[in-house]
């Protein structure tokens, strides 16, 4: 029997989280799309950095990272490397305008059938299922139902539809599960759907009841507590010849018996005050004895560190911080805004609303997997506060990567605000990983 070969497609795919698992895994991605330009960039230098050392020519790559040279200068020179990234990119807004064209493009990109094996990726933005954001919308219930973005799951359909994949993996937040569109619960839509399609969801080893299909990235080696609803189907009539597909699930039920931390993830990394730091090219890696297992592994094929700078901090945050990670170190156990308001109240913050977030100021701390990444890290790092006080700062990017399970060479393209928000909206590639190797030993046998 011929080898059979993995693809995938990835739509709204971001800074590229999805589609770096399923690329370490074995799968050929054949396609990107999203509609951000500093995602596109980003996606662009990644394909990039394997072209480059697929071609034996990977120092090129740092010579761009360090700044030595430009993509355009490397595109004169490597042609087909420029042919190769713009086939593999594209940057749309997903539409009802747009898809139709987008599907055509994308199908001009599959492989023949043949004995190949075609994924769907896609995390639809969620910013409206989760539980801060339908808060944000509660007295403005007009508003949130006008929103567009709460029905982009529809084009997701669209493209099973159309593009008749094998497989497909559709990521979103836990407040799906209890969201509700006209009454009806979203995941329920989202079952329905599928199957009209002819899509068939894996059941869950736990008979499929919605919360079963929230998994915690912590659990497959990211040290991060990142729960995220990952549904996983099958085109009806593709169990006929691999039945072991209707079982994908209870290869995703190993747990790790012990999570990593926050150590595990930046322990290595050199230390900042605000202020210090690149965001592009920091430097080379320093002689360090203490460097765990995980960071060992996303140092693998790296000269060095990327996209690492701290903010920064007006005094008075710096003063919060001092405080926050001091009383927790002085056995204070859970501190947040309420000790801050009996102890300094000189260094309570002006904001309203200040007993609904009562964690807007959070330690990550050494010996703890880091809190969800998200994407408001990009307006503000209280809520990643480093923890060695005598940094006081909040996370850099690169810090945030690492919780995030990018690899050091993962070069993040864009302002630094725009690097923020790619990834803290990005998929972990680790358990991106985990999932596409459960399929391909599904699969294969």
């Amino acid at each position: 029997m011929k080898q059979v070969k993995f693809f995938a497609i990835d739509l709204f795919a971001g800074p590229g989280g999805l589609g770096e698992g399923f690329d370490r895994a074995g799968f050929n991605v054949v396609v990107s799309v999203d509609n951000d330009l500093w995602a596109c960039e980003t996606l662009k230098t990644r394909w990039l950095f394997r072209l480059l050392r697929k071609k034996g020519e990977v120092s090129t790559y740092w010579s761009y990272a360090r700044g030595e040279i430009t993509k355009e200068e490397i595109y004169h020179n490597n042609p087909e490397i420029k042919e190769q990234i713009e086939k593999r990119v594209i940057k749309e807004t997903i539409s009802e305008k747009t898809r139709e064209n987008l599907a055509i493009e994308i199908l001009e990109r599959i492989p023949s059938r043949n004995n190949n094996i075609v994924v769907l990726l896609g995390g639809p933005p969620c910013q409206l299922y989760s539980f801060i954001g339908r808060a944000r919308y509660a007295t403005m219930k007009d508003k949130y139902y006008r929103d567009p973005r709460r029905r982009l799951f529809e084009h997701y359909i669209f493209f099973l539809e159309k593009l008749k994949p094998d497989i497909f993996i559709f990521e979103n937040v836990p407040g799906i599960i209890s969201a509700e569109l006209k009454r009806k619960n979203v995941f329920d839509i989202l079952v329905e759907e599928f199957n009209k399609v002819k899509y068939i969801p894996v059941k869950h080893p736990h008979d499929g009841i919605p919360q079963d299909y929230i998994l915690n990235a912590a659990d497959f080696g990211v040290p991060q507590l990142r729960k995220r609803v990952i549904i996983i189907g099958y085109r009806k009539g593709f169990e006929r010849k691999f039945p072991d597909i209707r079982d994908l699930y209870y290869k995703l039920s190993s747990k790790n018996n012990q999570f990593l931390t926050v150590k595990d993830a930046i322990g290595d990394i050199p230390e900042l005050i605000p202020g210090e730091g690149n965001d592009r090219w920091f430097g080379y890696y320093k002689n360090n004895n203490s460097i765990s297992e995980y960071a060992k592994t996303l140092r693998n094929d790296s000269d060095g560190i990327l996209n690492h700078k701290a903010r920064k901090h007006m005094e008075s945050d710096r003063e919060r911080y001092r405080f926050f990670i001091e009383s927790h170190l002085n056995g204070n156990g859970r501190v947040n805004l309420k000790t801050l308001i009996k102890a300094r109240p000189d260094l309570v913050p002006a904001h309203k609303n200040l007993h609904s977030f009562l964690d807007r100021f959070k330690v990550q701390w050494r010996d703890q997997p880091a809190s969800t990444i998200t994407a408001h890290i990009a307006k503000d790092g209280h809520y990643y506060i480093h923890p060695d006080v005598n940094q006081c700062r909040s996370f850099t990017v690169r810090e945030a990567a690492r919780c995030q399970s990018f690899p050091d060479n993962y070069f993040f393209e864009g302002p630094r605000t725009e690097q923020f928000k790619q990834v803290g909206n990005a998929v972990p590639p680790l358990l991106a990983e985990y999932i596409a190797k459960a399929i391909i030993s599904t699969i294969s046998g």
